[in-house]
């Protein structure tokens, strides 16, 4: 069976946007269906499989990095972790497409939830409204502090929100990290913040015009993101480091990520509503301790 296309709402953006309107169905209908073949994306197993097999464990800690793409976990973990890496695949677009059904799940009970929070309401994940009543998850929410400016939370505020709250056995960490704003480069994030927090509303290729019109490279963005993910894997050792002086002795500890990131291909940044590997496919770490 062939999937359905809004013609009539194609035909309309052609007349608006005929190159964006033809890039945006090649995108969508045929390089993302090709890049996923060629990666074998379907063979990589689910993100929900795994998180729910994980959940029925008695002790467990996930720690999630918020916008980590599997080839740059890949690259630059094994100089803070060491473990056993694998790709999962998460569903597209973004992580409002899978969490609340992720965490409605019956084995999703007796948690605490450590989150890094955003400075903007409408950006944050809401766990505690997806959980039904009667699971006993506590949700620990951390607030920008001193990066308020950039409104996001900096790595090392939720590992010493960790240490002062304490760890139960069920835990899951959540850090805001290597997700946009990039902390390791302000100047760049300032200049991309407006832009960057209306991605979900404006087209696809506005920070590719923004960072034209601003005559920055595509290489700072990039150094500029896996600076940020070298920062927060600094701080999750120093965690794991923590992990090994409570006395928790933890069934698995996972490192993963909930979706991933565009960071030039296409003339794509951030992450948007695209079914492609650089988005879909995340590092699914199992943790030596």
């Amino acid at each position: 069976m062939f999937p359905r296309y809004d013609i009539r709402g194609f035909a309309q953006s052609l007349k608006q946007d005929p190159v964006g309107a033809v890039k945006e169905a090649l995108i969508r209908h045929f390089i993302g269906n090709l890049l996923n073949m060629l990666n074998g994306a379907s063979n990589h197993p689910s993100w929900i499989s795994l998180f729910r097999s994980l959940l029925r464990k008695r002790r467990f800690l996930l720690i999630v990095l918020d916008d980590a793409r599997y080839d740059a976990f890949e690259r630059a973990y094994n100089r803070y972790l060491s473990g056993v890496l694998i790709k999962a695949r998460v569903p597209p677009p973004n992580t409002y497409g899978w969490l609340p059904k992720a965490f409605s799940y019956p084995e999703f009970r007796g948690v605490r939830v450590f989150y890094a929070s955003i400075g903007v309401e409408s950006h944050n994940i809401r766990i505690d409204a997806f959980v039904p009543g009667n699971r006993e998850v506590e949700v620990v929410p951390i607030r920008p502090n001193k990066a308020r400016d950039l409104m996001t939370v900096l790595p090392g505020e939720v590992n010493e929100a960790v240490m002062n709250k304490g760890l139960t056995g069920r835990d899951i960490i959540w850090y805001a990290q290597p997700h946009f704003p990039w902390v390791v480069d302000k100047e760049l994030s300032l200049l991309l913040l407006r832009d960057a927090l209306l991605h979900d509303f404006v087209p696809p290729d506005t920070i590719q015009r923004k960072l034209k019109l601003l005559n920055v490279p595509s290489s700072r963005v990039v150094n500029a993101y896996y600076g940020n993910l070298i920062l927060v894997l600094k701080y999750i050792r120093e965690l794991i480091n923590y992990v090994k002086t409570v006395g928790i002795a933890y069934d698995e500890v996972v490192v993963t990520s909930d979706h991933g990131e565009m960071l030039g291909e296409l003339g794509l940044y951030l992450h948007q509503d695209y079914n492609l590997p650089q988005l879909t496919i995340v590092p699914w770490l199992r943790v030596s301790v």
